[in-house]
């Protein structure tokens, strides 16, 4: 009887010997050795990874919050508004709301720049010519 399916539930061994036939145990032994390490390492790769983008991100949102501090207090500081970068968020809602006024804009010359038929004159119908062989 042959058994359909995913081979993924079953022990790493019997994976090993469904794929390569028998072999001793050791050569099993090995084979799962190994697998299991390169399992490990693609795992300990992944969460390094991962760390590192956090970290980043950590950093990233850390210095943000300091500048935003340091402005405020110089804002409050000087009694005044201190001019300070927007955010990439707040630079992409302003040109996107830019991109809305000039496709607004566009749209509009292009309505004013279509001739526009006189209301005293109806449309014509084109002439009709017939042509015989």
């Amino acid at each position: 009887m042959q058994v359909t399916g995913n081979s993924g539930n079953l022990p790493l061994s019997t994976q090993v010997i469904n794929k390569y036939g028998p072999a001793s145990p050791e050569q099993v032994n090995k084979a799962v050795d190994a697998a299991s390490d390169r399992v490990s390492e693609r795992q300990e790769s992944r969460e390094l990874s991962q760390a590192a983008q956090r970290d980043a991100a950590t950093r990233i949102y850390s210095a943000n919050t300091q500048q935003r501090q340091i402005e405020t207090y110089l804002a409050v500081a000087s009694e005044g508004e201190v001019d300070s970068r927007p955010s990439p968020l707040e630079t992409a809602t302003q040109l996107r709301e830019a991109q809305q006024r000039n496709d607004r804009a566009q749209n509009i010359a292009d309505i004013a720049s279509r001739p526009e038929r006189p209301e005293t004159d109806p449309a014509k119908p084109e002439p009709y010519a017939a042509t015989r062989a």
